[in-house]
């Protein structure tokens, strides 16, 4: 496999940059094992793209719709959100 044009572009913004100062570049991985201690609960998703999307909104028997946005899963019952 033969490398892109990109293996050899220049990059003339690093001439420009510089890292903050106190900057550390290390990253403690320790930290990054332990989940967080605040939890989030999702209330409500709003949106739905349908410019290209198909076929990916159903009906449930029960009457609830289920669809995706933005990578989640809905399950909206339409009975409760009046």
């Amino acid at each position: 496999m033969e490398a892109g044009d990109e293996f050899a572009a220049t990059k003339p913004w690093l001439g420009a940059i510089k890292a903050p100062d106190g900057f550390e570049d290390s990253v403690n991985f320790d930290k990054l094992k332990k989940p967080p201690m605040a939890k989030l609960d999702l209330e409500y998703c709003h949106g739905y793209r349908a410019k290209d999307c198909r076929n990916n909104l159903r009906y449930l028997k029960d009457g609830k719709v289920i669809y995706h946005a933005a990578g989640i899963g809905i399950q909206l019952d339409k009975r409760k959100n009046k």
